[in-house]
């Protein structure tokens, strides 16, 4: 399995807990974060305080299909320019 899919798989698992926002960047304002997945380059953590993601070692274009995934998992509207 690629990292995508397996980010993927680690997002839609957790999904009921993180469901507010998917970040490819650290907060920097120092909010908990607790990883759930860091294996062959891809990290995940989750914020459990304000049920969002952020996501380390995808591409930028892997990010962003993940990032649509995630919304669509969500159930928000996505568009593609």
């Amino acid at each position: 399995m690629n990292k995508l899919e397996k980010a993927k798989e680690i997002i839609k698992k957790h999904l009921s807990v993180a469901d507010c926002g998917i970040f490819n960047s650290r907060n920097t304002v120092g909010d908990l974060m607790i990883n759930v997945y860091d294996k062959d380059g891809l990290m995940i953590d989750i914020c459990y305080n304000y049920s969002y993601y952020e996501v380390f070692g995808l591409s930028t274009k892997e990010f962003s299909e993940l990032a649509k995934y995630y919304w669509e998992l969500v159930g928000y509207e996505t568009t593609t320019d």
